[in-house]
């Protein structure tokens, strides 16, 4: 039973394979830029697919951390795929460091356009069903309130000016 156990804890992931807090992670960042240090403890240790299925649970200041360890240090071509997809901005300054109900509470006095950041940054990343169900509730009653801006018809290029019909007719040698 022993050797069996043995096996397997040397097999698993190492467990101090995740990133620190936000805070102490934004305080260390900088340092840990200048001397070359892993973005977290055991990050050398970690195959590449390891590295990958524990991105999507952090910060953007933390995968850009990631980002610049890797590309400095071997590149892994998958770790640095996960990256681009995964890197975007927050949907409105010190997203990633709020609570749930700092963001629920933001949410209510958000504008359309941030509501719509915020779902999509959602979606993409933490999936929180209370962030996701107030974003809707929001959306609704703002659209009740403030209706959006008429999508602009579409209009073939030719119809927007007579310049194509210039070119033809010159072209023609009429």
């Amino acid at each position: 039973m022993i050797v069996f156990s043995a096996i397997r804890d040397r097999a698993s992931p190492p467990k101090a394979a995740s990133f620190p807090s936000t805070e102490s992670h934004r305080d260390a960042s900088a340092e840990k830029a200048g001397d070359g240090a892993a973005p977290f403890a055991g990050y050398d240790r970690l195959d590449a697919s390891q590295v990958v299925n524990v991105l999507s649970d952090h910060s953007q200041v933390e995968l850009e951390a990631v980002e610049s360890y890797e590309r400095s240090h071997g590149g892994r071509e998958a770790v640095l795929n996960k990256l681009r997809y995964m890197r975007g901005s927050e949907p409105f300054p010190t997203y990633d460091a709020l609570s749930v109900e700092e963001i629920l509470v933001a949410i209510e006095e958000a504008d359309l356009e941030t509501i719509d950041r915020v779902r999509g940054y959602e979606r993409k990343f933490a999936n929180r069903r209370r962030v996701l169900e107030a974003v809707a509730r929001v959306h609704r009653s703002r659209l009740e309130t403030e209706p959006r801006r008429a999508v602009p018809t579409y209009r073939p290029m030719s119809a927007r000016s007579g310049a194509s019909a210039r070119r033809a007719h010159k072209r023609s040698g009429a």
